[in-house]
């Protein structure tokens, strides 16, 4: 029989909240501040050093409140201005809008009602960002997130002069790597079946990417499950590199789809991408993007042509680079 060594996955998803925020908590209280405040935020840092996590969590407290109404979404897969805005308007899955107009005066009546918060993450992607000055001409709170500090220069100055908070986030060193990924084995893995020098050796090799760690962690214990083993070894851990995986703009928003839905068949994720982006490519070239995401090992695919089904492989999109 083989031996479980995870026992929890979802500690190692990509979409676990944890309950504390480790080495984080200054700037949690510092942007918690901010929203109550109405205050707009931009968030800086290098991959991995807990910028949506960060976010995500002082949302989670607005919506907890029910006074404020906090979205985020993610631009590397919601590009448009009708995507973004689908995905902002309440119940706006069960309306079809015809247009952005439609949309824009369905969210200015909401805004009337009630506050939003709205966090752009990679914000950079956007493919207009005359959106953002709409947000604040409505009075909306937003945070803006982006990998490279230069990308605010991307905005015009209108935008940044109303955007007052930066927050600035470094990488983890490798002694607080090393604590965040105890924690999380402790939640995720079967007792003993992770030494500290193992996830010492994890910390130590991804120079302050947590995300990287922690997807490398998941990836561990599932080679030490396939060969029957009751523990993780040196041998079971994969190669880590600084750019692990190189991916187009396209394979990258296919890649987040697939995060978000797991398994989808080849037509609906070929529907989800022409939804996602301004410009799409042709079903060939959808075809060719993902045999190129099969061959990195990052999604399967299975069954054949007319019925083929496309499943993520839980790597973890972290561990691609974003340049």
């Amino acid at each position: 029989m083989k031996e479980e060594i995870l026992v929890n996955a979802e500690t190692l998803s990509h979409s676990y909240m944890p309950e504390k925020l480790f080495y984080r908590e200054s700037e949690l209280t510092q942007l918690k501040h901010n929203l109550q405040n109405f205050i707009n935020t931009f968030i800086t840092g290098p991959c991995g050093s807990g910028k949506t996590t960060l976010a995500k969590k002082a949302l989670q407290c607005l919506n907890n409140s029910k006074k404020i109404l906090a979205c985020y979404i993610d631009c590397a897969v919601y590009q448009t201005t009708y995507s973004i805005l689908k995905e902002i308007v309440p119940r706006s899955e069960f309306i079809f809008y015809r247009s952005n107009y439609e949309l824009i005066k369905e969210l200015m009546k909401q805004v009337r009602e009630r506050k939003f918060v709205v966090c752009l993450d990679n914000f950079e992607s956007m493919k207009d960002y005359s959106l953002i000055t709409k947000f604040l001409s409505m009075g909306i709170c937003i945070v803006l997130i982006s990998d490279a500090e230069e990308n605010f220069s991307l905005l015009t100055e209108n935008i940044r002069s109303n955007i007052p908070s930066m927050i600035r986030l470094t990488a983890y060193s490798s002694e607080q790597a090393f604590e965040i990924l105890k924690d999380r084995a402790e939640k995720a893995l079967a007792k003993w079946s992770c030494t500290d020098a193992i996830l010492k050796r994890i910390a130590d090799s991804v120079k302050g990417n947590i995300a990287l760690a922690i997807n490398a962690l998941k990836v561990a214990a599932l080679n030490a499950e396939s060969k029957g083993k009751k523990t993780i070894e040196e041998a079971d851990l994969p190669e880590i590199e600084d750019c692990p995986v190189k991916l187009s703009v396209d394979e990258k928003i296919l890649l987040k789809i697939l995060q978000e839905w797991k398994s989808l068949p080849a037509r609906r994720l070929y529907d989800f991408y022409l939804q996602s982006v301004r410009h799409p490519k042709s079903e060939r070239s959808f075809r060719n993007y993902m045999e190129s995401l099969c061959a990195k090992g990052l999604v399967k695919a299975i069954g054949d042509k007319r019925g083929r089904v496309y499943e993520i492989v839980e790597v973890g999109e972290n561990a691609v680079s974003k340049s």
